[in-house]
């Protein structure tokens, strides 16, 4: 949450300054303009004066047709100068990497505003997934956070590896994806283990590497109970080693992928 203030904070800075650099450009611009016509309109007078003058001394001559006229007004060109649509071409590039940081930026915090994967999401009633858990056979599967629910029992975790992640609350939440080459482990209900059917890696009940070309075990996500509520964080991945084994589950049935 620190990165996305910080984020936003020079966001609004680059836009400030974009916005201070416009309006001084667009002052200075003003004040050029006024000062040219200035000058022009007092050059227009005195030029008058010079004809009335000689026009007086001379007499005949102005009469005659020999003096001369006053000299046209030069049309200004239609359409902005080359100065104007330089600055504007330079404002509308910086509105351009402002948008497209401003943009990033929301892509990088939309997740935690709008409550998805990548922010802290409430599950449900933690009574209701342990009994649903136990009832099926199986565990509680969660699309939104991406997320497998299984029980935990600190009693078969005796060195507390798990004790943290699981902030005291019956239940683990482990990542779907496989840590190989990221696909989607599904649970094979005959050996009560998840077994990758891309590569073969399976893992036990808890997510624990047993087998197959995995790094180690599947990743997982910190959870608490919030008013009987279970919160899962996917904002952070927790891995654990290949050598990590709390929980001693060998396979309760045939294997649902070869090797």
């Amino acid at each position: 949450m620190t990165i996305a203030l910080i984020l936003l904070a020079t966001a609004a800075g680059l836009l400030a300054l974009a916005l201070w650099w416009i309006r001084r450009q667009n002052e200075a611009f003003g004040y050029a303009n006024t000062g040219a016509k200035r000058v022009g309109a007092g050059c227009e007078i005195g030029q008058r004066l010079l004809m009335a003058s000689a026009g007086e001394g001379g007499g005949g001559a102005g009469a005659g047709g020999s003096g001369g006229g006053v000299r046209p007004k030069r049309r200004k060109p239609s359409g902005p100068s080359r100065r104007a649509f330089l600055r504007n071409s330079m404002a509308i590039g910086w509105l351009g990497v402002l948008g497209g940081f401003g943009g990033a930026t929301l892509a990088f915090l939309w997740p935690s505003l709008r409550g998805g994967f990548g922010a802290v999401i409430d599950v449900g009633n933690v009574d209701d997934i342990v009994a649903t858990i136990r009832e099926e056979q199986r565990p509680y599967e969660f699309p939104q956070g991406r997320t497998y629910l299984v029980e935990y029992d600190p009693a078969l975790d005796p060195t507390g590896e798990y004790a943290e992640i699981t902030g005291g609350a019956p239940l683990m939440a482990l990542y779907q994806v496989c840590v190989h080459l990221g696909c989607k482990v599904p649970f094979c209900e005959q050996s009560q283990w998840f077994e990758c059917p891309c590569h073969g890696s399976k893992y036990n009940r808890w997510g624990e590497y047993r087998s197959g070309p995995a790094p180690r075990g599947l990743d997982r996500f910190g959870v608490e109970v919030e008013d009987g509520t279970l919160r899962v964080d996917t904002s952070q991945i927790i891995e654990i080693s290949r050598q990590t084994s709390a929980l001693e589950q060998p396979p309760e049935g045939p294997s649902c992928v070869d090797g």
